[in-house]
């Protein structure tokens, strides 16, 4: 089960964390599935992860619980308004196409990916903090605990990684695949062959961005890569 070895590398992750005075650790990764979580994601064609900065204010939460909405039909503000729409399309693009926008973003259909398809969410920094990240935190964060992430993402081997805003971009390359090379197919899309990684450069969910800058370029460059 790929959560029950995430949960022991989190074990030694906190451990260290809580050496270094770094305490509230949130556990994430493999988004639950009533416990078929590891057969849906082996069984994906598209193992989409999410790679984000850090929780707000969440000390101490389980991501993996989180179902992206309070109500069930809709979901949970902008960040997961966006997210969601994000998986809905990854999912579902093929080479020459994508699902349109309003296809995206009915409620529907982001709810459905929410609470069915199998994806990963993982923040560089495990300690949540406020409204707003301090990229040079966050960026510390990955250089302290690297080979902590590295496993954890070794452990998913996803082959679409979401980097939420440059900073996480940067920490993907710079520290977390250090040693792979990602070619860059353009301005969203890098690539390694080695391993089968696509990473994608996009905005942070939140950023101040319409919905046509966040999921259709995205998109565009996704096919085109």
């Amino acid at each position: 089960m790929i959560n029950t070895k995430l949960n022991a590398l989190f074990q030694y992750w906190k451990d260290g964390m809580m050496q270094n005075g770094d305490h509230g650790f949130c556990e994430d990764g493999l988004i639950y599935r009533n416990g078929k979580e590891s057969l849906l994601w082996q069984n994906s064609k598209r193992k989409i992860l999410f790679l984000l900065k850090e929780n707000n204010d969440n000390d101490g939460q389980d991501v993996r619980e989180w179902t992206g909405s309070i109500n069930g039909y809709s979901p949970n503000g902008l960040f997961y308004n966006r997210l969601s729409a994000w998986l809905y399309g990854l999912t579902n693009y093929t080479d020459t196409s994508y699902p349109a926008i309003e296809e995206a973003f009915d409620a529907k259909n982001q709810m459905k990916a929410l609470s069915e398809y199998s994806y990963a969410y993982v923040n560089v920094k495990k300690k949540s903090g406020g409204a707003t990240a301090d990229d040079s935190i966050v960026y510390d964060f990955g250089k302290r605990y690297a080979h902590y992430l590295r496993q954890e993402l070794d452990i998913l081997s996803p082959n679409i990684i979401v980097c939420g805003g440059q900073v996480v971009f940067n920490v993907a390359t710079d520290i977390i695949y250090k040693e792979l090379t990602f070619i860059q197919k353009n301005s969203w899309v890098y690539y390694n062959k080695e391993n089968n990684i696509v990473l994608i450069n996009s905005f942070h969910p939140t950023a101040r961005k319409s919905n046509v800058e966040m999921y259709e370029w995205m998109m565009e460059n996704v096919i085109k890569g």
